[in-house]
């Protein structure tokens, strides 16, 4: 058939086509030369190096971070496991906290596996957090935050650990919990932030992504290694998140809301021992919230009940709006009893070391479902007991 490919026509399409190719061809050897040696015009080279798709989605993602560079990875684990990796080398050296996401410290444990040196830190005292960094500071090449953290939402204070770390120490956080929304961690000095970009970016629940933002001198590493390990988004999945970006402001403001609503119920009720939420008062990080949030806390609200196990799993069953699911951030409601259904892999005196008590339970508001329904929801749940 010989060649069929013609220039584009329509080029002016407002919005960018789903590019869903391995290879791109050029008119001639000149062409290729200033693409791929010079680097004086833009050309894609192979699919696993280029895509129009993801080029667009990483530049807004990198301006909803402020920050100079993106790079899109297939998951929020793949984004924090390929940033890990681009940096390790012979006797690194790194650091995160005991309370994070399960998946994530279980990549720390896999790294000490490897060979490499790593420390937990306690970050749900402040004080505490800032003397352990200070007498392992002189020894990291990385230091690795969840702010806020999964499930509890504590936070750090950034620009403090920024001050106490040697100045070629990289500083990373995963804000996924948080959103560019409500926190931005580049401009108090993280190096780079992380995304699972399936959640309050995407908001939609149909697709998993994740994202890694930052300097452009770190984020040229990750690309290196990115490229090396063909660890790449499908381009229609990316497609979907800037699609999905457009009401990213709009879904984010309507969650902060309906979150300090719903914490503010919770907070008053009797069988309630507990709320994890920045928004309050009583969260013990809360002071640090003001500093660092913008524009609210997100829709995810972490709670203790005065019930045992069975009550607390016989409530959830009885609730009619959240689905028992993992996911925050989209149109459903869902929730989950941490100890038996996320963390029942661990022993009981592990999840007491965590804080995961019996009848902890996270939930995540739906943007579609109104929080007077969630309350009134909750609220008759517990009226059994």
């Amino acid at each position: 058939m010989g060649r069929v490919r013609k220039h584009e026509s329509y080029t002016n399409s407002i919005i960018t086509p789903i590019y869903q190719n391995t290879a791109y061809y050029y008119d001639d050897h000149k062409t290729y030369v200033k693409a791929l040696h010079e680097g004086s015009i833009t050309k894609g080279r192979y699919g696993r190096y280029h895509n129009p798709n993801w080029e667009e989605v990483e530049g807004r993602l990198a301006q909803l971070d402020e920050a100079e560079d993106c790079l899109l990875f297939p998951s929020g684990m793949s984004a924090i496991y390929s940033t890990l990796m681009a940096f390790a080398k012979s006797q690194s050296c790194f650091a995160t906290t005991c309370y994070l996401y399960k998946n994530t410290r279980r990549v720390f444990d896999n790294l000490e596996k490897l060979g490499f040196k790593t420390f937990i830190l306690d970050n749900s005292d402040l004080s505490e957090l800032m003397i352990s960094l200070d007498q392992v500071s002189q020894d990291l090449n990385l230091l690795f935050l969840e702010i806020p953290s999964n499930p509890h939402l504590y936070l750090a204070d950034i620009e403090k650990i920024k001050k106490l770390l040697e100045p070629d120490t990289l500083l990373v956080v995963d804000s996924t919990f948080a959103s560019p929304y409500n926190f931005k961690p580049c401009l108090w000095g993280a190096d780079l932030v992380i995304h699972s970009c399936t959640k309050y970016l995407n908001g939609h629940a149909d697709v998993v992504l994740g994202s890694v933002a930052g300097k452009k001198e770190a984020i040229d590493k990750i690309r290196n290694f990115r490229n090396i390990n063909g660890v790449i988004p499908s381009p229609r999945d990316v497609f979907t998140l800037g699609q999905h970006l457009k009401t990213f402001k709009l879904r984010m403001e309507s969650l902060n809301a309906s979150g300090q609503k719903l914490t503010e119920f919770l907070n008053t009720h009797p069988l309630v021992s507990k709320v994890y939420y920045l928004g309050l008062d009583s969260h013990p990080h809360r002071e640090l919230s003001k500093k660092y949030f913008a524009n609210g806390y997100g829709g995810v609200v972490t709670f203790e009940l005065k019930l045992s196990k069975s009550e607390t799993s016989e409530l959830i069953d009885n609730l009619k709006i959240p689905y028992i699911a993992s996911n925050f951030g989209s149109a459903e409601t869902y929730i989950e009893q941490l100890a038996p259904f996320t963390y029942y892999y661990l022993s009981e005196e592990d999840r007491k070391s965590l804080n995961i008590t019996d009848s902890l339970i996270r939930l995540s508001i739906g943007f579609n479902d109104p929080v007077d329904s969630i309350i009134d929801d909750i609220d008759c749940s517990l009226a059994r007991y």
